[in-house]
């Protein structure tokens, strides 16, 4: 998705140990695809229901915006550059300003279920 110079990409293409039969682990690249349901899009606030698949691990970035990721169901890993990394957890509230350099991890066996509010820049 595109909106005035930033785009918000929702497969991630991540490389994951994976094992091979009689042999040690190979790596191997594959793509999850990170469910997502825009609920609200206009020129002030994006609000989005994303799915993180368990095993997911995207790659780093920086903040677009400034985003709140609010855990619905599950947990999920955020790595924070110079800060270090944080499980956050159903019902807890993870907070990125502008350009934080950042990444998302889903660590556990089940899916991680994430509200997503995007503050746009003023036009």
């Amino acid at each position: 998705m595109r909106h005035r110079g930033w785009t918000l990409v929702a497969v991630i293409t991540i490389t994951m140990l994976l094992p091979a039969s009689g042999r040690p682990p190979a790596l191997a690249q594959t793509t999850m695809t990170v469910e997502e349901r825009r609920l609200l899009d206009n020129d002030r606030v994006m609000v989005l229901d994303l799915t993180f698949p368990p095993g997911f691990r995207g790659e780093e970035h920086a903040a677009v915006a400034d985003e709140f990721a609010y855990v619905l169901d599950g947990q999920f890993t955020v790595v924070t550059r110079g800060q270090g990394r944080r499980v956050v957890r159903k019902g807890e509230v993870e907070y990125a300003t502008k350009d934080t350099v950042h990444m998302s991890l889903n660590e556990s066996k089940r899916p991680a279920r994430v509200l997503v509010v995007i503050l746009k820049p003023s036009p």
